[in-house]
């Protein structure tokens, strides 16, 4: 399992227009990619600016897949001049002995 997570600073002009692409983003990507099993998208309370990602894929082959996709390169291609700054991180399961 793959859990990817990203901070997204958006800029204060696209706010609203980001918030709704990221959602239909997020919708494609669970609808179209049986390799997600989530994809969560939150608005920090205190700066609406902020915005948090929470992806999880049943493997790398999956999340290489998402990355691939049409529907990411359009995601990224309509928000190119939205974003100001990402700031990602990826994550595996702590196995125990």
């Amino acid at each position: 399992m793959i859990v990817h997570t990203a901070h997204i600073f958006c800029r204060p002009e696209y706010v609203e227009a980001f918030r709704s692409r990221l959602l239909r983003h997020a919708h494609t990507t669970l609808e179209c990619e049986p390799g997600c099993s989530r994809f969560d998208a939150q608005q920090n309370t205190e700066n609406p600016n902020l915005f948090f990602l929470y992806e999880v894929y049943q493997d790398q082959v999956a999340f290489d897949g998402h990355r691939a996709s049409r529907h990411f390169a359009e995601f990224r291609s309509d928000t190119a001049d939205w974003v100001s700054e990402r700031v990602w991180w990826f994550w595996s399961g702590c196995e125990s002995n």
